[in-house]
């Protein structure tokens, strides 16, 4: 080996790293090597550990978007809360109709097609109601609407009563109460910017609709139009459909369905005409026996409906001029057959009752005793008064006592049919009614305490404004919302609680 060549291989030893005597040399990472990795092994784990804990604790959940509507941004905390608003009122409605368990939405299919869950479509429902209502919350902005003292004050009692109830329970604090109710990263920052915004949002769609005037020439001519939709009908009614006659062990044919339900709504019709026993006999008769118990309750057939929520086939019947009672019919709608028995038609030309009342509530409307002591508690309410003056302004005084709201005045104007119990009803719409007269009367609550106090307006002339306004209110809404929509923001829809 030449000199210069061991000179360069010397070189190149001097470089490396020194090896003991007689040991093989060891082949692996360098110290550098291991202590990089070991800083990155590290930062992975303690990166995992801030982003779970930013998970869990709410981080995403609050500086996230979930999804946009018109020109807002909302953090999956925001959508929480008006999916959980959503769930809430399903449950309320459906729940235990539909045997819906609300603690597991998100599991049970709706949609066996699609594979969709009750939780998508709460959650859809919940982001169509959430961009509805900042549309209509930015145009209440814009038309300078803000919370009032009042408004105020109720948020601020919602987030004591919360506070409270935190504490009873055992929680950190409120925002651990309300993470818990609503989801991780819901706090009362968030829940107030949300009470703020559907306050708003409601406030505003009260002060429209309150703020639409009709003259009594607009309910004149409303009434010109449509004189049978704000007449009141009495009639029995009996219906006539596939189930009839359609069994597992009788499969009939379209046709053969279809001649089965005419002839018998034809045959019923003709052989009750003029007597109403009849016709509720031929009811009871023709009725499956599933139904027979129903149909024992001769009030069963009966109908007292306004025109304008009845079909209207079925309507213009009832409201032909040369009607007269104990008239029948049979009519067809789409397939379904409904025998007739007319009785009577109320132009609704009178007036309806102003009355206040003293509500006495028993601890428990099922409990006999408890419904006693609130019927004792009226009566005594009652012969407070009769000894006193007996005058409107003396009533008033003891429905502040007892409510204990030195404001409340006790007085509901223009009380429409069906608004109370059936013993407020009879007592409030009794033809004999005048003013001063007073009474006892159950409720579905316990017992109250009435006074009449006077006569308002014309009920057909209420039933026509209140269709107006609710034309009017449902073209504006619609003018407001028809727009409304939102995009979800996948990331952030992660940190959503369904």
């Amino acid at each position: 080996m030449s000199a210069s060549r061991k000179k360069k291989e010397r070189k190149a030893q001097s470089a490396e790293a020194p090896v003991a005597q007689g040991q093989p040399v060891k082949k692996g990472m360098s110290r550098g090597l291991k202590a990089t990795l070991i800083v990155v092994c590290a930062i992975v784990v303690i990166a995992a550990v801030v982003f779970f804990s930013m998970v869990t604790g709410g981080y995403f959940a609050s500086h996230t978007t979930a999804a946009t509507v018109g020109s807002h941004n909302l953090t999956p905390a925001m959508v929480n809360y008006f999916y959980n608003a959503q769930v809430y009122e399903f449950e309320k409605s459906y729940g235990s109709y539909l045997g819906i368990d609300a603690a597991s939405l998100s599991t049970q299919v709706y949609n066996e097609e699609t594979g969709a869950t009750w939780a998508d479509l709460l959650m859809e429902q919940a982001l169509n109601t959430a961009a509805q209502t900042y549309a209509i919350y930015d145009e209440a902005i814009a038309n300078g609407a803000a919370l009032s003292e009042d408004d105020q004050s109720q948020i601020d009692t919602i987030l004591s009563s919360y506070e409270l109830t935190a504490a009873q329970q055992g929680y950190a604090n409120v925002n651990a109460y309300l993470a818990s109710g609503y989801g991780a990263g819901c706090n009362t920052k968030s829940y107030t910017e949300y009470l703020t915004v559907t306050m708003i949002a409601e406030n505003y769609c009260q002060q429209v609709n309150d703020g639409f005037t009709y003259t009594a020439e607009d309910l004149a001519a409303e009434y010109e139009a449509k004189p049978a939709n704000y007449s009141t009908y009495t009639y029995r009614q009996f219906l006539i459909s596939d189930s009839l006659f359609q069994t597992d062990d009788n499969a009939l044919s379209d046709e053969e369905l279809a001649e089965k339900k005419e002839a018998l709504a034809t045959e019923m019709a003709a052989s009750t005409q003029g007597d109403e026993q009849a016709f509720i006999d031929a009811a009871y008769e023709n009725a499956a026996e599933s139904n027979k118990d129903s149909y024992a309750d001769e009030s069963y057939t009966l109908r007292s409906t306004i025109g304008s929520s009845i079909v209207e086939a079925q309507r213009d019947w009832l409201a032909d001029s040369a009607r007269q009672e104990g008239d029948t019919t049979a009519i067809d709608v789409d397939g379904t057959w409904y025998v007739l028995y007319y009785i009577s038609c109320d132009v609704n030309d009178w007036q309806l009752p102003n009355v206040r009342e003293i509500p006495f509530a028993a601890t428990d409307a099922s409990d006999e005793d408890a419904m006693n002591e609130a019927k004792a508690n009226a009566e005594a309410a009652l012969a407070e008064y009769e000894s006193g003056e007996q005058t409107a302004e003396a009533f008033t005084a003891l429905v502040q006592k007892y409510t204990s709201d030195e404001t409340a005045t006790g007085l509901t104007e223009n009380v429409t049919p069906g608004s109370g119990s059936d013993e407020y009803n009879a007592w409030a719409f009794d033809a004999a009614r005048q003013t001063g007269d007073t009474a006892v009367v159950e409720t579905s609550t316990g017992y109250s305490v009435l006074f009449f106090d006077s006569y308002g307006s014309v009920y057909r002339d209420t039933l026509i404004e209140t269709s107006l306004r609710s034309a009017d209110y449902t073209a504006w809404y619609t003018g407001v919302t028809e727009n409304a929509s939102y995009t979800e923001q996948s990331f952030g829809m992660r940190f959503t609680h369904k």
